[in-house]
Protein backbone atom coordinates (compact mmCIF):
# COMPACT_ATOMS: atom_id res chain seq x y z
CA UNK A 1 0.00 0.00 0.00
CA UNK A 2 1.31 3.55 -0.99
CA UNK A 3 2.60 5.47 1.41
CA UNK A 4 -0.43 8.53 0.59
CA UNK A 5 -3.22 5.85 0.47
CA UNK A 6 -1.54 4.73 4.05
CA UNK A 7 -1.68 8.02 5.62
CA UNK A 8 -5.42 8.59 4.36
CA UNK A 9 -6.33 5.02 5.69
CA UNK A 10 -5.39 5.82 9.20
CA UNK A 11 -6.52 9.01 8.82
CA UNK A 12 -10.19 7.78 8.10
CA UNK A 13 -9.14 4.86 11.36
CA UNK A 14 -8.47 8.02 13.89
CA UNK A 15 -11.47 9.50 12.96
CA UNK A 16 -13.56 6.65 13.54
CA UNK A 17 -11.33 5.36 16.33
CA UNK A 18 -12.27 8.55 18.48
CA UNK A 19 -8.21 9.19 18.91
CA UNK A 20 -8.37 12.94 19.38
CA UNK A 21 -6.37 13.19 22.69
CA UNK A 22 -6.00 9.53 23.04
CA UNK A 23 -1.92 9.86 24.17
CA UNK A 24 -3.26 12.07 27.12
CA UNK A 25 -5.43 9.85 28.21
CA UNK A 26 -4.63 6.63 27.42
CA UNK A 27 -3.19 5.49 31.25
CA UNK A 28 -4.42 2.14 30.49
CA UNK A 29 -3.06 1.12 27.06
CA UNK A 30 0.22 2.85 27.70
CA UNK A 31 3.74 1.17 29.02
CA UNK A 32 4.18 3.33 31.90
CA UNK A 33 0.72 3.01 33.04
CA UNK A 34 1.84 -0.25 35.40
CA UNK A 35 -0.56 -1.90 37.72
CA UNK A 36 1.30 -0.23 41.06
CA UNK A 37 3.56 -1.10 43.69
CA UNK A 38 4.36 -3.97 45.58
CA UNK A 39 2.54 -6.97 43.95
CA UNK A 40 3.50 -10.15 45.93
CA UNK A 41 2.31 -14.05 46.55
CA UNK A 42 -0.16 -12.14 49.09
CA UNK A 43 -1.54 -9.59 46.64
CA UNK A 44 -1.27 -6.41 48.30
CA UNK A 45 -3.63 -4.34 46.99
CA UNK A 46 -2.24 -0.72 45.79
CA UNK A 47 -2.91 1.66 43.22
CA UNK A 48 -2.56 0.90 39.75
CA UNK A 49 -3.74 2.24 35.78
CA UNK A 50 -4.91 5.44 36.37
CA UNK A 51 -3.82 6.22 39.73
CA UNK A 52 -1.03 8.98 39.60
CA UNK A 53 1.04 6.48 41.84
CA UNK A 54 3.05 4.67 39.06
CA UNK A 55 4.80 1.36 40.25
CA UNK A 56 8.59 0.57 39.69
CA UNK A 57 8.49 -2.28 37.45
CA UNK A 58 11.29 -3.50 38.82
CA UNK A 59 9.95 -3.78 42.25
CA UNK A 60 6.84 -5.96 41.51
CA UNK A 61 7.23 -9.22 42.27
CA UNK A 62 4.98 -12.04 42.25
CA UNK A 63 4.17 -15.75 40.52
CA UNK A 64 1.54 -15.47 38.41
CA UNK A 65 -0.98 -18.68 36.98
CA UNK A 66 -2.21 -19.15 33.27
CA UNK A 67 -4.23 -20.95 31.94
CA UNK A 68 -3.73 -21.32 28.26
CA UNK A 69 -3.75 -23.72 24.51
CA UNK A 70 -1.00 -21.29 23.27
CA UNK A 71 2.37 -22.30 24.39
CA UNK A 72 4.29 -20.73 21.92
CA UNK A 73 2.78 -17.34 22.26
CA UNK A 74 2.99 -17.29 25.97
CA UNK A 75 6.78 -18.15 25.73
CA UNK A 76 7.52 -15.64 23.50
CA UNK A 77 5.30 -12.89 25.37
CA UNK A 78 6.79 -14.15 29.17
CA UNK A 79 10.35 -13.51 27.86
CA UNK A 80 9.65 -10.05 26.29
CA UNK A 81 7.55 -9.05 29.76
CA UNK A 82 10.19 -10.46 32.18
CA UNK A 83 12.52 -7.80 30.59
CA UNK A 84 10.28 -5.52 32.13
CA UNK A 85 8.91 -7.17 35.22
CA UNK A 86 12.02 -9.20 35.93
CA UNK A 87 10.39 -10.26 39.35
CA UNK A 88 7.14 -11.38 38.23
CA UNK A 89 7.39 -15.22 37.14
CA UNK A 90 4.96 -16.04 35.01
CA UNK A 91 3.92 -20.26 35.20
CA UNK A 92 1.96 -21.14 32.51
CA UNK A 93 -0.39 -24.40 32.02
CA UNK A 94 -1.41 -25.87 29.01
CA UNK A 95 -4.65 -26.97 28.49
CA UNK A 96 -7.44 -28.09 25.45
CA UNK A 97 -9.81 -25.53 24.27
CA UNK A 98 -12.51 -27.97 24.45
CA UNK A 99 -12.07 -28.98 28.16
CA UNK A 100 -11.12 -25.72 29.35
CA UNK A 101 -14.14 -24.68 31.27
CA UNK A 102 -15.14 -27.86 32.15
CA UNK A 103 -11.58 -27.73 34.23
CA UNK A 104 -12.09 -24.05 35.75
CA UNK A 105 -15.53 -25.43 37.25
CA UNK A 106 -14.00 -28.42 38.62
CA UNK A 107 -11.03 -25.96 39.91
CA UNK A 108 -13.37 -23.37 41.60
CA UNK A 109 -15.76 -26.29 43.07
CA UNK A 110 -13.01 -27.57 44.70
CA UNK A 111 -11.28 -24.45 45.84
CA UNK A 112 -7.89 -26.10 44.35
CA UNK A 113 -6.51 -25.36 41.26
CA UNK A 114 -7.92 -22.06 39.57
CA UNK A 115 -5.60 -19.58 37.54
CA UNK A 116 -5.27 -16.19 38.14
CA UNK A 117 -5.26 -15.14 34.55
CA UNK A 118 -8.74 -16.85 32.52
CA UNK A 119 -8.70 -17.03 28.90
CA UNK A 120 -12.31 -16.98 27.37
CA UNK A 121 -12.44 -18.59 23.73
CA UNK A 122 -15.53 -17.29 21.92
CA UNK A 123 -17.38 -20.71 21.92
CA UNK A 124 -17.51 -20.34 25.51
CA UNK A 125 -17.11 -17.23 26.75
CA UNK A 126 -20.53 -16.17 27.51
CA UNK A 127 -20.77 -19.26 30.15
CA UNK A 128 -17.72 -18.29 31.23
CA UNK A 129 -18.95 -14.19 31.83
CA UNK A 130 -21.89 -15.74 33.53
CA UNK A 131 -19.90 -17.53 36.09
CA UNK A 132 -19.47 -14.81 37.88
CA UNK A 133 -15.94 -15.33 38.67
CA UNK A 134 -13.92 -12.54 36.75
CA UNK A 135 -13.05 -9.54 38.53
CA UNK A 136 -14.38 -5.75 37.56
CA UNK A 137 -11.49 -4.34 35.74
CA UNK A 138 -12.59 -0.83 35.72
CA UNK A 139 -12.76 -1.34 39.90
CA UNK A 140 -9.96 -1.15 41.71
CA UNK A 141 -6.98 -2.17 41.97
CA UNK A 142 -6.82 -2.07 38.09
CA UNK A 143 -9.21 1.12 37.14
CA UNK A 144 -8.83 0.53 33.64
CA UNK A 145 -10.50 2.88 31.56
CA UNK A 146 -13.01 1.64 28.60
CA UNK A 147 -12.25 3.85 26.42
CA UNK A 148 -8.95 3.12 25.39
CA UNK A 149 -9.84 0.02 23.56
CA UNK A 150 -11.65 -0.42 19.80
CA UNK A 151 -15.44 1.00 20.87
CA UNK A 152 -17.02 -2.47 19.28
CA UNK A 153 -14.88 -5.02 21.06
CA UNK A 154 -16.92 -3.34 24.49
CA UNK A 155 -19.30 -5.88 24.33
CA UNK A 156 -16.88 -8.75 23.93
CA UNK A 157 -15.20 -8.13 27.07
CA UNK A 158 -18.40 -6.83 29.03
CA UNK A 159 -20.83 -8.91 31.53
CA UNK A 160 -24.60 -7.73 31.82
CA UNK A 161 -24.23 -5.13 34.31
CA UNK A 162 -22.10 -3.55 32.07
CA UNK A 163 -18.70 -4.22 33.44
CA UNK A 164 -15.42 -4.92 31.60
CA UNK A 165 -14.58 -7.76 33.24
CA UNK A 166 -11.72 -9.10 30.21
CA UNK A 167 -10.30 -7.40 27.49
CA UNK A 168 -9.52 -9.43 24.15
CA UNK A 169 -6.36 -10.94 23.01
CA UNK A 170 -6.67 -9.63 20.00
CA UNK A 171 -8.79 -7.95 17.55
CA UNK A 172 -11.05 -10.20 15.61
CA UNK A 173 -12.70 -8.74 12.46
CA UNK A 174 -13.35 -10.98 9.70
CA UNK A 175 -13.46 -10.67 6.06
CA UNK A 176 -12.54 -13.56 3.36
CA UNK A 177 -9.17 -14.64 2.62
CA UNK A 178 -9.46 -15.42 -1.26
CA UNK A 179 -7.78 -17.52 -3.90
CA UNK A 180 -5.89 -14.90 -6.09
CA UNK A 181 -4.93 -17.63 -8.62
CA UNK A 182 -8.46 -18.82 -9.47
CA UNK A 183 -9.82 -14.96 -9.11
CA UNK A 184 -7.80 -14.01 -11.94
CA UNK A 185 -7.83 -17.14 -14.36
CA UNK A 186 -12.27 -16.85 -13.44
CA UNK A 187 -12.70 -12.94 -13.01
CA UNK A 188 -10.00 -11.28 -14.85
CA UNK A 189 -8.57 -9.87 -11.90
CA UNK A 190 -7.04 -10.48 -8.28
CA UNK A 191 -7.02 -6.96 -6.64
CA UNK A 192 -9.25 -6.91 -3.38
CA UNK A 193 -10.93 -3.78 -4.29
CA UNK A 194 -11.94 -4.76 -7.25
CA UNK A 195 -13.61 -7.94 -6.47
CA UNK A 196 -15.19 -6.09 -3.17
CA UNK A 197 -16.97 -4.15 -5.78
CA UNK A 198 -18.10 -7.11 -7.77
CA UNK A 199 -19.79 -8.38 -4.40
CA UNK A 200 -21.07 -5.56 -2.70
CA UNK A 201 -23.99 -7.61 -1.80
CA UNK A 202 -25.21 -11.19 -0.66
CA UNK A 203 -27.27 -11.16 -3.84
CA UNK A 204 -24.07 -9.99 -6.04
CA UNK A 205 -22.48 -12.65 -3.99
CA UNK A 206 -24.41 -15.88 -5.20
CA UNK A 207 -24.44 -14.64 -8.80
CA UNK A 208 -20.89 -14.61 -9.09
CA UNK A 209 -20.90 -17.79 -7.30
CA UNK A 210 -23.23 -19.01 -10.04
CA UNK A 211 -21.27 -17.49 -12.88
CA UNK A 212 -18.09 -19.13 -11.18
CA UNK A 213 -19.84 -22.66 -10.87
CA UNK A 214 -20.01 -22.25 -14.70
CA UNK A 215 -17.05 -21.15 -15.69
CA UNK A 216 -15.51 -23.54 -13.96
CA UNK A 217 -17.62 -26.61 -14.95
CA UNK A 218 -18.57 -27.01 -11.52
CA UNK A 219 -14.81 -27.78 -10.33
CA UNK A 220 -14.60 -24.31 -7.86
CA UNK A 221 -17.24 -22.95 -5.72
CA UNK A 222 -17.59 -20.03 -3.58
CA UNK A 223 -17.18 -21.32 -0.13
CA UNK A 224 -16.39 -25.49 0.96
CA UNK A 225 -19.74 -25.88 2.66
CA UNK A 226 -22.66 -24.15 4.51
CA UNK A 227 -20.71 -23.64 8.16
CA UNK A 228 -18.33 -21.14 6.19
CA UNK A 229 -21.33 -18.97 4.44
CA UNK A 230 -23.20 -19.09 8.16
CA UNK A 231 -20.19 -17.91 10.37
CA UNK A 232 -20.42 -14.47 7.92
CA UNK A 233 -24.23 -14.55 7.37
CA UNK A 234 -24.87 -15.01 11.57
CA UNK A 235 -22.30 -13.09 12.42
CA UNK A 236 -23.43 -10.06 10.34
CA UNK A 237 -27.02 -10.02 12.39
CA UNK A 238 -25.67 -7.80 15.33
CA UNK A 239 -27.66 -7.11 18.34
CA UNK A 240 -28.72 -9.21 21.44
CA UNK A 241 -31.41 -11.91 21.19
CA UNK A 242 -31.01 -12.98 24.44
CA UNK A 243 -33.41 -11.24 27.28
CA UNK A 244 -32.92 -13.43 30.23
CA UNK A 245 -34.30 -16.65 29.92
CA UNK A 246 -35.87 -15.67 26.55
CA UNK A 247 -34.17 -17.00 23.51
CA UNK A 248 -35.63 -14.83 19.90
CA UNK A 249 -34.00 -17.31 17.17
CA UNK A 250 -36.37 -16.11 14.49
CA UNK A 251 -35.05 -12.70 14.58
CA UNK A 252 -30.99 -13.75 15.34
CA UNK A 253 -31.46 -16.63 12.56
CA UNK A 254 -34.35 -16.12 9.89
CA UNK A 255 -32.47 -13.88 7.58
CA UNK A 256 -29.01 -15.52 7.35
CA UNK A 257 -30.93 -18.95 7.16
CA UNK A 258 -32.64 -17.59 4.26
CA UNK A 259 -29.80 -16.78 2.32
CA UNK A 260 -27.88 -19.49 3.74
CA UNK A 261 -30.34 -21.89 1.69
CA UNK A 262 -30.45 -19.54 -1.49
CA UNK A 263 -26.57 -19.96 -1.64
CA UNK A 264 -26.98 -23.64 -0.92
CA UNK A 265 -30.05 -24.31 -3.91
CA UNK A 266 -27.86 -21.78 -6.18
CA UNK A 267 -24.87 -25.11 -5.64
CA UNK A 268 -22.03 -22.92 -4.99
CA UNK A 269 -21.48 -24.08 -1.49
CA UNK A 270 -19.34 -27.47 -1.33
CA UNK A 271 -19.93 -30.25 0.96
CA UNK A 272 -17.12 -29.96 3.85
CA UNK A 273 -17.74 -29.85 7.37
CA UNK A 274 -15.91 -26.73 9.29
CA UNK A 275 -12.64 -27.97 11.25
CA UNK A 276 -12.38 -31.70 9.30
CA UNK A 277 -9.22 -32.80 7.53
CA UNK A 278 -11.05 -32.67 4.61
CA UNK A 279 -12.24 -28.58 4.63
CA UNK A 280 -8.73 -28.54 5.92
CA UNK A 281 -6.96 -29.84 2.91
CA UNK A 282 -9.16 -27.72 0.48
CA UNK A 283 -7.46 -24.81 1.07
CA UNK A 284 -4.47 -26.14 -0.78
CA UNK A 285 -6.05 -27.84 -3.66
CA UNK A 286 -8.09 -24.82 -5.30
CA UNK A 287 -11.69 -26.21 -5.38
CA UNK A 288 -13.31 -22.81 -3.10
CA UNK A 289 -13.00 -19.08 -4.00
CA UNK A 290 -13.54 -17.65 0.24
CA UNK A 291 -12.63 -18.87 3.15
CA UNK A 292 -13.95 -16.53 5.80
CA UNK A 293 -11.04 -15.31 8.24
CA UNK A 294 -9.89 -12.87 11.32
CA UNK A 295 -6.30 -11.80 11.41
CA UNK A 296 -5.50 -14.57 13.44
CA UNK A 297 -6.38 -16.61 10.49
CA UNK A 298 -3.99 -16.00 8.33
CA UNK A 299 -1.63 -18.25 10.32
CA UNK A 300 -3.78 -20.86 11.61
CA UNK A 301 -5.78 -21.79 8.93
CA UNK A 302 -4.65 -20.13 5.69
CA UNK A 303 -0.92 -20.65 6.02
CA UNK A 304 -1.22 -23.57 8.04
CA UNK A 305 -3.41 -25.46 5.56
CA UNK A 306 -1.48 -24.01 2.74
CA UNK A 307 2.18 -23.85 3.27
CA UNK A 308 3.22 -23.73 -0.11
CA UNK A 309 0.58 -21.33 -1.47
CA UNK A 310 2.68 -17.88 -0.65
CA UNK A 311 1.50 -15.30 -2.73
CA UNK A 312 -1.58 -17.19 -3.85
CA UNK A 313 -3.89 -15.39 -0.99
CA UNK A 314 -5.81 -12.17 -0.70
CA UNK A 315 -7.98 -10.52 1.68
CA UNK A 316 -11.50 -9.05 0.57
CA UNK A 317 -14.09 -7.97 2.67
CA UNK A 318 -17.43 -9.99 2.96
CA UNK A 319 -21.02 -8.33 1.65
CA UNK A 320 -23.15 -6.10 3.17
CA UNK A 321 -20.51 -5.55 6.04
CA UNK A 322 -18.09 -7.08 8.43
CA UNK A 323 -18.27 -9.95 11.02
CA UNK A 324 -16.08 -11.04 13.74
CA UNK A 325 -14.62 -14.95 13.94
CA UNK A 326 -13.12 -16.58 16.73
CA UNK A 327 -11.40 -14.69 19.97
CA UNK A 328 -10.22 -14.67 23.30
CA UNK A 329 -11.45 -13.01 26.49
CA UNK A 330 -8.67 -12.45 28.78
CA UNK A 331 -9.54 -11.63 32.42
CA UNK A 332 -8.32 -11.71 36.38
CA UNK A 333 -10.08 -14.64 39.29
CA UNK A 334 -12.04 -12.20 41.39
CA UNK A 335 -10.12 -14.96 44.32
CA UNK A 336 -6.63 -13.97 42.95
CA UNK A 337 -4.23 -13.47 45.34
CA UNK A 338 -1.49 -11.27 43.04
CA UNK A 339 -3.93 -8.81 41.70
CA UNK A 340 -1.50 -6.45 40.55
CA UNK A 341 0.86 -8.83 39.05
CA UNK A 342 -1.49 -10.21 37.18
CA UNK A 343 -2.74 -7.10 36.01
CA UNK A 344 0.74 -6.37 35.03
CA UNK A 345 1.30 -9.10 32.86
CA UNK A 346 -2.51 -8.81 30.90
CA UNK A 347 -1.17 -4.84 30.29
CA UNK A 348 1.99 -5.47 29.23
CA UNK A 349 0.81 -8.65 26.97
CA UNK A 350 -2.55 -7.43 25.35
CA UNK A 351 -2.64 -3.56 25.63
CA UNK A 352 0.91 -2.21 25.73
CA UNK A 353 2.42 -0.85 23.00
CA UNK A 354 5.75 -2.77 23.67
CA UNK A 355 3.40 -6.22 24.10
CA UNK A 356 1.32 -5.44 20.84
CA UNK A 357 4.26 -4.66 19.29
CA UNK A 358 5.63 -7.66 19.40
CA UNK A 359 2.47 -9.85 19.15
CA UNK A 360 1.98 -8.01 15.51
CA UNK A 361 5.50 -8.74 14.33
CA UNK A 362 5.25 -12.54 15.68
CA UNK A 363 2.08 -13.72 15.48
CA UNK A 364 0.17 -11.34 13.31
CA UNK A 365 -2.39 -10.62 16.06
CA UNK A 366 -3.83 -7.20 16.50
CA UNK A 367 -4.41 -5.50 19.75
CA UNK A 368 -7.54 -3.79 20.71
CA UNK A 369 -5.73 -0.49 22.52
CA UNK A 370 -6.51 2.32 20.25
CA UNK A 371 -3.08 3.63 21.69
CA UNK A 372 -0.83 1.15 19.39
CA UNK A 373 -2.79 2.49 16.04
CA UNK A 374 -1.69 6.10 16.78
CA UNK A 375 1.98 5.52 18.07
CA UNK A 376 2.74 2.40 15.78
CA UNK A 377 2.06 3.75 11.89
CA UNK A 378 5.68 2.65 10.97
CA UNK A 379 5.35 -1.07 11.96
CA UNK A 380 1.23 -1.18 10.60
CA UNK A 381 2.82 0.46 7.62
CA UNK A 382 5.56 -1.90 7.60
CA UNK A 383 4.89 -5.66 5.79
CA UNK A 384 3.66 -7.61 8.61
CA UNK A 385 4.44 -11.31 8.98
CA UNK A 386 1.32 -13.20 6.77
CA UNK A 387 1.68 -9.86 3.91
CA UNK A 388 3.87 -11.98 1.62
CA UNK A 389 1.66 -14.24 2.08
CA UNK A 390 -0.89 -12.85 0.56
CA UNK A 391 0.07 -11.18 -1.88
CA UNK A 392 1.86 -8.38 -0.47
CA UNK A 393 -0.86 -7.25 0.65
CA UNK A 394 -1.40 -5.11 3.78
CA UNK A 395 -3.26 -7.26 5.99
CA UNK A 396 -3.41 -4.86 9.14
CA UNK A 397 -4.57 -2.11 6.96
CA UNK A 398 -7.17 -3.55 5.09
CA UNK A 399 -8.35 -4.95 8.22
CA UNK A 400 -8.86 -1.81 10.24
CA UNK A 401 -9.19 0.57 7.28
CA UNK A 402 -11.94 -1.69 5.63
CA UNK A 403 -13.61 -3.75 8.10
CA UNK A 404 -13.16 -2.82 11.23
CA UNK A 405 -15.67 0.72 10.61
CA UNK A 406 -18.36 -1.93 9.92
CA UNK A 407 -18.15 -4.09 12.42
CA UNK A 408 -20.79 -3.80 15.81
CA UNK A 409 -19.87 -5.05 19.50
CA UNK A 410 -22.73 -8.19 20.22
CA UNK A 411 -23.46 -8.71 23.96
CA UNK A 412 -22.45 -12.19 25.13
CA UNK A 413 -24.62 -14.61 26.49
CA UNK A 414 -24.52 -17.81 28.36
CA UNK A 415 -26.70 -19.35 25.40
CA UNK A 416 -24.17 -18.29 22.56
CA UNK A 417 -22.94 -21.82 22.72
CA UNK A 418 -26.34 -23.99 23.08
CA UNK A 419 -26.53 -22.08 19.60
CA UNK A 420 -23.67 -22.86 17.64
CA UNK A 421 -23.66 -26.49 19.06
CA UNK A 422 -27.36 -26.80 17.85
CA UNK A 423 -26.27 -25.41 14.30
CA UNK A 424 -22.89 -27.66 14.00
CA UNK A 425 -25.25 -30.73 14.73
CA UNK A 426 -27.61 -29.54 12.00
CA UNK A 427 -25.86 -27.93 9.19
CA UNK A 428 -24.22 -31.58 8.43
CA UNK A 429 -27.67 -32.67 7.76
CA UNK A 430 -28.92 -29.64 5.52
CA UNK A 431 -25.86 -30.24 3.44
CA UNK A 432 -27.36 -33.65 2.34
CA UNK A 433 -30.85 -33.47 3.05
CA UNK A 434 -32.59 -31.69 -0.81
CA UNK A 435 -36.01 -31.42 1.11
CA UNK A 436 -34.60 -29.21 3.79
CA UNK A 437 -35.55 -25.48 3.53
CA UNK A 438 -34.94 -22.26 5.57
CA UNK A 439 -38.20 -22.38 7.16
CA UNK A 440 -37.83 -26.05 7.92
CA UNK A 441 -34.36 -25.71 9.48
CA UNK A 442 -35.84 -22.58 11.52
CA UNK A 443 -37.98 -24.48 12.72
CA UNK A 444 -35.55 -27.92 13.61
CA UNK A 445 -33.08 -24.88 15.06
CA UNK A 446 -36.00 -23.83 17.56
CA UNK A 447 -36.99 -27.60 18.54
CA UNK A 448 -33.73 -28.29 19.15
CA UNK A 449 -32.41 -25.13 21.44
CA UNK A 450 -35.66 -26.01 23.44
CA UNK A 451 -33.73 -29.33 24.50
CA UNK A 452 -30.28 -28.12 25.22
CA UNK A 453 -31.66 -24.66 26.34
CA UNK A 454 -33.50 -25.92 29.61
CA UNK A 455 -35.67 -23.62 31.57
CA UNK A 456 -35.54 -20.76 28.54
CA UNK A 457 -37.89 -19.54 26.55
CA UNK A 458 -37.32 -20.05 22.71
CA UNK A 459 -39.07 -18.12 20.12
Amino acid sequence: MKKKRMAKGLSGLMAVLMLTGLLAACGGNNDNASPSASSSTEGSPAASTGSSAEADPAQMSGTVKVWDWDEAFQTGMIAEFNKKYPNIKVEVTVVNPNDYLQKLQSGIASGSDVPDVILGESAYRGKLFDLDVLDNLEAAPYNFDKSTIVDYVLPYVSNSKGEVIAVDQSLTPAGFAYRRDLAKQYWGTDDPAEIAAMIPTWDDFIAKGTELKDKSGGKVLMFPGLGDAFLALKGQNFGSYVNGTEIDLTTKLQKPLQKLFQMKDAGILGKNELWTPAWSSSMAKGEFMFYPMAPWGAKWHIAANDPDGSGHWGLVKAPEGGFTRGGTAVGIYKDSKVKDAAWAFIQYAYLSDEGSAYNFKTFGNMTSSKSFYETQKALIEAPGPYDEFFGGQNLASYFMDEIVPEVQGEPQSQYDSVVDSVFNALYPLWTKDGSATAESALKKFIDETKIKANGATIK
